[in-house]
């Protein structure tokens, strides 16, 4: 491409020289036959007259050239002010791309340019802005466990009329409140790793998919029926084995089914569907909670997006579990959705079957 359009620029170079000098041999040789031939051709003929015809040439010469460059001298002159624009920090200003030549691929290049460092400043802004936003719900969501953690812990040390049932209990509390903790923290170096690290390594083995859906739902009995759900399993197959990353798989599913406890626990029932289909297999997690508004659907996996901020406050949490749950799907080379209407809220996975 750099050397059609060194080529395209020489030949018109030579093109306008070549216009510019049959212009300047015109006027010579009018003025010549003028003089030698419409003149007598003697005492007028001399090397004055000449350098004369010369000058009035090379004038000639001169401004049919320059009007012949005269867009081009006003294309470099508006190149150069866009330059010199975004070397001062003005980078919304376009240039027009007028033909196909060397001045036209630069013009091109340099609104390349421009919007390569609109959108560098803009992905820097997000990025200052999610980790000043990061910090904000690291103080806020952890600290309210801490708390309570701390205050529980102070009254089991430091109180001793309280009774030893009562220690239990509020041991207990103290466990639940350390396990929500440490939630919180997985997510919140999840979340770290995959913008601001190595990124989430995925280390697959087959593995049955049916069989870990079943021992999750086994681990999170006690939490089913703390609030009062009942979770079943539906699957077209008995047995589904995946080439998967464990760790992850079973970290997307409990973000999955955390998230339909939280919000769909006014519904009294989950359901975890899988679906094998010819070369894909679906698992979807539904619960009957509150129907998600239709526009916070397409924000639903964006990181700290919470539909209810005063609900999210209530259940707790980063606003990062789907966000991370979207990634480990996409890191498998699969697909998640969700929707919210009637028939309750599907979050739908979609993972291809390796042949």
């Amino acid at each position: 491409m750099k050397n059609d359009l060194f080529k395209k620029y020489y030949s018109r170079f030579i093109l306008n020289v070549v216009c510019a000098s049959a212009v300047l041999f015109a006027i010579t040789a009018f003025f010549i036959y003028n003089t030698m031939v419409i003149g007598d051709g003697s005492d007028n003929f001399n090397l004055y007259n000449i350098i004369l015809f010369l000058l009035f040439g090379v004038i000639a010469f001169a401004l049919t050239f320059v009007f012949l460059e005269r867009k081009r001298v006003k294309y470099i002159d508006d190149i150069y002010q866009s330059i010199e624009n975004i070397s001062s920090g003005d980078y919304t200003s376009k240039l027009e791309v007028i033909g196909d030549d060397e001045l036209s691929m630069m013009a091109f290049n340099i609104n390349v340019m421009q919007d390569n460092f609109t959108k560098l400043i803009m992905s820097e802004k997000e990025s200052e802005n999610t980790k000043n936003e990061l910090v904000t719900n690291i103080a806020h969501d952890l600290r309210t466990p801490l708390t309570s953690i701390l205050g529980y812990l102070d009254i089991i040390v430091n109180n001793d009329k309280i009774t030893d049932e009562k220690k239990k209990d509020y041991t207990i509390i103290v466990y639940e409140k350390a396990k929500k903790l440490e939630s919180l923290i997985e997510d919140l170096f999840s979340f770290t790793k995959m913008n601001y690290g190595s990124g989430l390594v995925v280390k697959k083995e087959k593995i049955d998919l049916v069989e870990l859906l079943n021992q999750l739902i086994s681990e999170f009995y006690p939490l089913f029926e703390n609030n009062g759900i009942e979770c079943s399993l539906e699957s077209n197959v008995d047995s589904m084995m995946m080439n998967l990353d464990p760790k992850l798989t079973v970290r997307l599913f409990e973000n999955l089914i955390n998230n339909a406890i939280k919000y769909g626990k006014d519904g009294k029932t989950i359901y975890i569907k899988v679906n094998k289909n010819v070369d894909t297999v679906d698992v979807s997690v539904i619960n009957f909670g509150k129907l998600i508004p239709k526009k916070s659907l397409k924000n639903l996996f964006d990181k700290f997006y919470r539909v209810d901020d005063s609900r999210a406050s209530e259940t707790g949490g980063t606003g990062l579990g789907l966000a991370i749950a979207k990634s480990i799907v996409e890191l498998h080379g699969g697909k998640i959705n969700v929707k919210s209407d009637s028939d309750g809220t599907v979050f739908k996975v979609t993972f291809k079957i390796d042949g």
